[in-house]
């Protein structure tokens, strides 16, 4: 199996279907390019470690777009530490009117993401080279976003004072996490950036893996900016 091929697309189709998630031509069209790009990139630039096809389509693609149920479709969407467009594109994909900003630390991975994103002809998304301290220096961006998400966090406390001020009154913070992340807050406390708390634990595992994975949601509490 090729990453991208038609019978990547049925097993990405296939398996997101059984979780109950239905994926369209174009979504599927576009994603199966995304995969294939980023791996034609990653042979000269390391974006990923993950190369394998069905691995590919799983922890990358599967996992972006499992819990987007419970992400609000909504308001202006900011993806930290994007890395090859995890989770943002395959979000974007799902849905194409919701403006999105994405954005990374490394400028070969925001180069490879601003490509992908004029090459499947995506609207109303934008990627920037910058980290998110810096991005908050920004008064425009204080209280921008109604919904962050993020990939793999190693600290949820500093990640909530992160978001906190980016985040637009009661604006929510999606954290995936896998097995290997720091352990998760679900008590309902508010000791995150002093005006955060944790909503919701939703926890899945991924199909054909089986590797559990964790959505951590956080509310910001008040009309703190």
């Amino acid at each position: 199996m090729q990453a991208g091929s038609q019978e990547w697309q049925t097993l990405l189709s296939e398996e997101a279907l059984r979780m109950g998630l239905r994926l369209d031509p174009i979504a599927l069209g576009r994603m199966a390019r995304h995969a294939q790009v980023l791996l034609e990139w990653n042979r000269t630039t390391n974006l990923t470690a993950i190369t394998d096809p069905v691995e590919v389509a799983v922890k990358h693609f599967l996992d972006a777009i499992l819990p987007s149920a419970h992400i609000p479709t909504n308001g202006q969407l900011l993806d930290i530490g994007t890395g090859g467009g995890f989770p943002g594109i395959p979000l974007k994909i799902l849905r194409p009117d919701q403006p999105m900003t994405l954005i990374d630390g490394s400028r070969k991975k925001i180069n490879f993401v601003k490509h992908v994103i004029r090459h499947l002809g995506l609207e109303n998304i934008e990627a920037h080279q910058v980290r998110a301290e810096l991005l908050c220096g920004h008064p425009e961006n204080q209280g921008r976003f109604a919904i962050i998400v993020c990939r793999a966090v190693s600290d949820l406390s500093a990640m909530a004072r992160l978001a906190l001020p980016l985040l637009a009154p009661r604006g929510r913070l999606f954290l995936y996490q896998g097995p290997s992340d720091a352990p998760r807050r679900t008590d309902g406390g508010t000791d995150f950036g002093q005006g955060m708390t944790v909503q919701a634990s939703v926890q899945y595992r991924l199909p054909i893996l089986g590797d559990q994975r964790t959505l951590v949601v956080l509310a910001k509490t008040g009309n703190e900016n």
